[in-house]
């Protein structure tokens, strides 16, 4: 009954986290998957950017994509939808239990699992670096386990397995490598253990190695280690700031981190304080990386509580009230705790209900924008901004993958060209220069989120008329044609600005 409790309470930790589908990236992923199944190998170069057509890029995270592809085919965006809940609780699930194991109690691991989890809820969705979050806490568990047990084959083909698998899933198989490193670097009679932590690094650097690319995914992180410098307008690329959800969630780990050294008198080997830094410094950098900071604490956390109770050291009354909690769940009787599970369980039907009723978050996804031009059948180009061109991608491809016209500019940063994307910069804000994005792209349509100034601007032109809007001021997509277009096809559209315009 108590395993019923701790799985309820992942799938109601889960099922809070999932959010309707709508990340952007999912759509391109979807579409290579697409390429993949019906071609039966990975693609080396593009086929979808319309300034990149033809150049060398790598399709990392290959693994994933057929996976989405796949359901997709066979069962649409509630499928998609159904796999991110899975997806999770599979991750609330793992943290639960790997930070079970790390503390050597799984009373205290479902805590700090669920509170990580939480942690991560602002960057989840289905994409693959949230499978990777898994693969992060699986490369420390496997390390602290090398690190106080010594390196057996068992742990080395581990290591080489998970390196495996988060080299084929995304591109920052880095942090597992230096957490790996860092991880099984403690100091052990006053000397630290480089050979040990060399030989289990390497044996993650291996895995990393087993791809279609055989390892070549290095190369593509080397050139896009500018990136979050490069496109620092993009949302997850900015650095964090205290009024976001996750980074409070991170100073409050860091601030019971401190709490307990006071207590203990004593601090965490240098390395593993050097691994939760890092994450930190990367986190406070780009906002995506924050989740990987929140790991590493929770996994120092966790060694603390159990080094703590080896050593019978304290943390004060933090001890004795976790102490107190455990044992009095473990005094409940089968039937309170089996009621317990099944108030859990309401509680996450009643999410899931929510996430499966709704699978698309259309404020996200220019569903409305796309069937709008398709039903008109509006020419193409299309000009679209960043957050859209995976949706577009999507939409505009076939079946195989192959596509029927190309995109401008998506969602995949080392594809885009520099050039077009410095103009489509100046045009997302409303600069000057604006036009100069759509001289280059000499679009027939533009589809625009309704956040950006550039609408404001297109408004007052009389190049451009507004034909198609949904959602709020600030949310959703509009659409326009050419002046030239809409005089073309009389009364077929309403358009309140080019009807002034033509008085």
């Amino acid at each position: 009954m108590r395993i019923l409790a701790w799985v309820s309470l992942a799938v109601l930790i889960g099922s809070y986290i999932c959010i309707p589908v709508g990340d952007p990236d999912l759509w391109w992923h979807i579409v290579v998957g697409r390429w993949i199944l019906a071609h039966r190998e990975v693609p080396r170069v593009d086929y979808w950017n319309l300034f990149a057509a033809g150049n060398p890029w790598n399709a990392y995270s290959w693994s994933n994509e057929v996976v989405y592809a796949w359901v997709d085919r066979l069962a649409g965006g509630k499928g998609l939808a159904v796999l991110q809940l899975l997806l999770a609780i599979v991750l609330a699930g793992a943290f639960q239990f790997l930070l079970g194991r790390c503390a050597r109690n799984y009373f205290v691991g479902a805590l700090l699992g669920a509170y990580t989890a939480v942690a991560c809820f602002a960057h989840f969705s289905l994409r693959p670096q949230t499978f990777v979050w898994i693969l992060f806490l699986g490369a420390i568990t496997v390390a602290d386990s090398i690190a106080r047990h010594g390196l057996t084959t068992g742990r080395a083909i581990t290591l080489l397995l998970l390196g495996m698998l988060w080299a084929n899933t995304h591109l920052t198989s880095i942090f597992g490598l230096v957490a790996v490193l860092l991880w099984v670097l403690e100091v052990e009679d006053s000397k630290p253990m480089w050979r040990r932590a060399i030989v289990a690094a390497l044996c993650f650097v291996c895995g990393t190695m087993l791809t279609p690319y055989c390892g070549g995914e290095w190369m593509t992180l080397l050139q896009k280690s500018g990136h979050t410098v490069r496109f620092g307008s993009i949302d997850e690329f900015k650095p964090a700031h205290i009024l976001q959800f996750s980074t409070v969630f991170m100073l409050l780990q860091l601030v019971l981190l401190v709490v307990i050294g006071f207590q203990e008198r004593r601090v965490p080997a240098w390395s593993r304080c050097a691994l939760a830094g890092g994450m930190i410094l990367a986190g406070l950098t780009a906002v995506k990386f924050l989740p990987f900071a929140s790991i590493a604490l929770s996994a120092l956390l966790a060694e603390r509580w159990r080094s703590g109770r080896e050593l019978e050291t304290q943390w004060g009354n933090i001890t004795g009230g976790l102490r107190e909690l455990q044992a009095s769940f473990c005094r409940l009787g089968a039937q309170t705790v089996g009621a317990l599970a099944f108030f859990l369980g309401c509680l996450a039907f009643v999410n899931i209900s929510r996430v499966v009723s709704e699978p698309l978050d259309r404020r996200l996804v220019p569903k409305a924008a796309v069937d709008f031009i398709e039903a008109k059948g509006l020419s193409h180009p299309v000009l679209n901004e960043f957050g859209s061109g995976g949706y577009l991608l999507y939409r505009y491809s076939k079946p195989d993958g192959e596509p029927r016209f190309k995109v401008p500019i998506d969602g995949r940063t080392n594809v885009n060209d520099p050039r077009i994307w410095k103009l489509y910069d100046a045009a997302f804000f409303g600069r000057e220069n604006w036009n100069d994005y759509v001289a280059a792209v000499k679009p027939e349509t533009i589809m625009w989120s309704q956040e950006s100034p550039l609408v404001s601007i297109l408004l007052a032109s009389e190049s451009w008329c507004r034909v198609f809007t949904s959602g709020s001021a600030t949310h959703d997509y509009s659409v326009f044609i050419s002046r030239e277009e809409f005089d073309r096809r009389p009364g077929e559209f309403v358009s309140s600005d080019c009807a002034v315009n033509s008085r």
